[in-house]
């Protein structure tokens, strides 16, 4: 799992810690074929893999960790919604 180890590197040599408690981020979960895929829409480009449910959320965790701590600038807090809804869409 490339995102997770990479994360994980990345992340030992953060100085910078960002008290997270209060953050709510949305987060959907999908299964392919090499297991569970975890996709948070506040941030584009932030996703994460694992072989179970549980493994690709906290996967994610990380991720979005690492993209609030170094992602933003000093004074730029994390984009929060008021409302949110996923549906499911038939064709």
């Amino acid at each position: 799992m490339v995102e997770g180890e990479f994360g994980m590197v990345f992340a030992a040599y953060n100085c910078t810690e960002v008290d997270m408690s209060g953050y709510r981020f949305s987060a959907y979960v999908v299964r392919d074929r090499e297991g569970w895929a975890a996709h948070c829409p506040e941030f584009p480009d932030c996703r994460a893999k694992g072989a179970t449910y549980e493994d690709a959320l906290d996967n994610l965790r990380d991720v979005i960790r690492i993209f609030v701590e170094d992602g933003l600038g000093d004074d730029e807090a994390p984009p929060q919604h008021e409302e949110l809804s996923f549906t499911t869409l038939a064709l």
